[in-house]
């Protein structure tokens, strides 16, 4: 239920996209300059999605490790006080076990 995702949603900060975007555009950028001398405009499609997912799911993994390093930490701060480990909404346990579910979804050739 989305109730029951919610606290997982948060935690890989999917709500502020601009850091899957920070790890997305050299990854496109640069497959783009290398294309363009074999005649191409774009990269792959297939090549591109794989980017994205792995931009995604690598910076979702790492606001994951870093709310459980600064768990403490957030709890004592105003700006950060309701994240899901500072508020208690998910447990160390569940974060653990989620951050090895994205580390083990990163899309590998």
């Amino acid at each position: 239920s989305h109730a029951r995702a919610y606290p997982y949603l948060k935690l890989i900060r999917l709500d502020r996209p601009i850091g899957t975007h920070l790890l997305l555009w050299p990854c496109l950028w640069s497959s783009a300059l290398a294309v363009h001398p074999l005649g191409g405009i774009l990269p792959p499609l297939y090549d591109a999605a794989r980017f994205a997912i792995g931009a995604l799911i690598m910076r979702g993994a790492g606001c994951t490790i870093n709310d459980m390093w600064d768990r403490d930490f957030d709890k004592k701060v105003l700006r950060t006080a309701n994240r899901p480990l500072a508020s208690g909404k998910l447990s160390m346990q569940q974060a653990g076990a989620f951050l090895a579910a994205q580390v083990r979804c990163v899309p590998h050739r």
